[in-house]
């Protein structure tokens, strides 16, 4: 029950790889085009988004609204949120389900050239799941 980021330094293997070795088990490749992605957000409702680096994790639960799209970079905005995104550094996406405390636990994560995550949305049991 470690993250899965320190699960994967064990393996000597980059997050990614991690998630991917995991496609047909849990696990698909999704294309990261952040701006449709961040657009189709909207719709969904309350998720938890979560950021991290090597210094620190932002987690926040809120919604998605007030996307602003753009080539070079993107925003989402809102009362209790504030991401900006720069869609370039986004290569790999993946659409993740696995069991966790006895539900499953889906999420959108992604990742840059390097494998390292650079952000998830996990949906919360109030998420609408079709949208």
């Amino acid at each position: 029950n470690i993250p899965a980021r320190d699960f994967a330094a064990q393996l000597a293997i980059s997050e990614a790889e991690l998630v991917a070795a995991h496609c047909g088990f849990g696990a698909a490749r999704i294309d990261p085009r952040i701006n449709h992605l961040l657009t189709g957000l909207e719709f969904v409702g309350e998720v938890t988004a979560l950021t991290r680096n090597q210094g620190a994790v932002h987690e926040k639960i809120s919604v998605f609204n007030r996307v602003i799209t753009g080539n070079n970079h993107a925003m989402v905005l809102g009362d209790e949120f504030d991401l900006r995104v720069f869609p370039q550094a986004w290569r790999y996406g993946f659409a993740v389900e696995r069991r966790h405390r006895g539900g499953i636990q889906r999420s959108l994560q992604f990742f840059d050239a390097a494998g390292a995550a650079v952000h998830k949305v996990h949906l919360r049991p109030v998420s609408n799941l079709h949208a």
